[in-house]
């Protein structure tokens, strides 16, 4: 299980990686879809924190991964300055190019009172959602690159594929300058 403290995520693998990466430079494992859905939640809740006036909590992530493929669905619940409810489903699967994966398929659904939906539209959150995860290598990377920093560690490279059931990650970087 993950926690959340003060922006950092509390998952053995980022501890691992961060160590993994000082010492030999990099890091590869295999991740379970309960793992990427705690990273794809730290997404989700660094796109919603962007906007200092919204207050949002992400409920549940969900992720399978099954035949090479990584099937994420999630709920934000938008408590204040207005109320909304925003779902948020997509496919990804593995790239032409070698250690990348693609956006497949995305939906979002915003599910608001005539005030929130204007308000919603004029924060443009659906926006930010599809334009972060419209290349998820680079937000699976800077989420990853958020935790290691503070650890101390610089992440210069990531590869992603997803195998039968699970996403190989190979974290290529150094300890971060002082």
């Amino acid at each position: 299980m993950s926690e959340k403290l003060e922006g950092i995520i509390r998952l053995p693998l980022v501890d691992e990686a961060a160590q993994a990466i000082k010492e030999k430079g990099g890091y590869q494992r295999e991740l379970t879809a309960q793992e990427l859905a705690s990273i794809m939640s730290g997404i989700v809740i660094g796109l919603t924190q962007e906007q200092e006036a919204i207050k949002a909590l992400v409920p549940a992530m969900t992720v399978r991964i099954e035949k090479a493929r990584g099937i994420v669905g999630g709920t934000v619940r938008v408590e204040s300055p207005i109320q909304a409810t925003i779902k948020v489903n997509c496919v990804l699967d593995n790239d032409a190019v070698p250690n990348r994966i693609k956006l497949v398929k995305l939906d979002v659904q915003q599910e608001a009172g005539l005030a929130a939906k204007i308000a919603l539209k004029l924060m443009n959150i659906e926006g930010k959602v599809r334009k972060a995860l419209q290349d998820p290598n680079q937000a699976l990377g800077e989420a990853l690159a958020s935790q290691l920093e503070p650890r101390g560690v610089r992440l210069t490279e990531v590869g992603l594929h997803f195998n039968e059931q699970t996403l190989a990650v190979n974290l290529r970087g150094g300890s971060a300058s002082p």
